[in-house]
């Protein structure tokens, strides 16, 4: 990560959910952060499907939105970007056209994020899998574990 880069700078807003779920647990220093959807603002930048609406472009900038939705909630709860030890774990869900295999690609995006804005703190083990469909038309949703260290930011 570059000295002059401000990894908390122009972070989103966290949403609220209005679901019964929560938004993420920590337990024993890890934290999982649930599903999150490319929400930019109150709505998502782009709908549909990987393929057919939505290009790799496309698809690759609402990976990144989905990652800032991650720091952005880690932020918020933990009181800055300095309590993540390590990310562990991304998962990524891309829907998609059947027979399209740029799953990884797309999630390149998102793992872009966590490696420039954390470094080395970023690297982590990765799944990307293509789905038929996702919540509110999203064309990726991704969920996150880390090892955070809930003393060190508050």
């Amino acid at each position: 990560m570059p000295d002059d880069l401000d990894p908390q700078s122009d972070l989103p807003a966290p949403r609220r959910s209005t679901s019964p779920y929560l938004r993420n647990v920590i337990h024993d220093g890890v934290m999982h952060i649930s599903g999150q959807l490319p929400y930019d603002g109150d709505g998502i930048r782009t709908t549909g499907t990987v393929g057919r609406e939505v290009t790799v472009e496309q698809a690759k900038e609402a990976a990144r939105l989905c990652a800032l939705n991650v720091l952005a909630i880690v932020n918020a709860e933990l009181g800055g970007l300095a309590a993540i030890r390590q990310v562990l774990r991304v998962t990524g869900y891309v829907a998609c056209e059947p027979g399209f295999d740029g799953q990884p690609q797309i999630m390149d995006a998102a793992s872009a994020v966590f490696l420039e804005r954390l470094g080395e703190r970023g690297q982590h083990a990765r799944t990307a899998i293509g789905v038929a469909a996702l919540p509110r038309q999203a064309p990726i949703e991704i969920d996150v574990t880390l090892a955070v260290d809930t003393g060190a930011a508050r």
